[in-house]
């Protein structure tokens, strides 16, 4: 399955009327964004994934101190989404959750993917990410 399909979904639910379609599309909004880049940083590091919740934030950390901007903005809209659905899946007393939340939810993952697909679209910047994540890596022993 690609990433992309969950970000498909998350367009067809947030138009979906309600409150649990909603909800339901930022949810799959975070998880396209999350595994299309965990597509990209798992496999060029596999000893630092464990299969366990911590790959999330694993993820968004080596994003997030690469050294590449774009990128940077990247692992920021992860973080968001990654807010944004733990409350969407969670706090069901939050009443935040429309159609037009859904909405700039799924635009903000679409605009991340569409970034990364970028970065990552020729050699240069897959090499750049790498060489990044190896130099935070080193500094700080992670």
């Amino acid at each position: 399955m690609e990433p992309k399909a969950f970000l498909d979904l998350a367009a067809n639910l947030k138009d979906g009327g309600n409150e649990a379609s909603w909800r339901t599309s930022v949810s799959r909004s975070y998880y396209a964004l999350l595994n299309m880049t965990s597509q990209f940083v798992k496999p060029n590091f596999p000893r630092n994934f464990s299969g366990e919740a911590k790959d999330h934030d694993t993820v968004h950390k080596y994003l997030h101190n690469c050294g590449i901007e774009d990128v940077e903005l990247v692992a920021s809209g992860l973080r968001d989404l990654r807010i944004e659905r733990n409350a969407a899946d969670y706090d069901l007393e939050l009443d935040r959750f429309e159609g037009n939340h859904a909405n700039l939810m799924y635009l903000k993952a679409k605009v991340a993917m569409q970034t990364f697909e970028k970065v990552t679209g020729n050699a240069d910047g897959r090499r750049a990410i790498i060489n990044g994540i190896n130099s935070y890596k080193q500094q700080t022993n992670s």
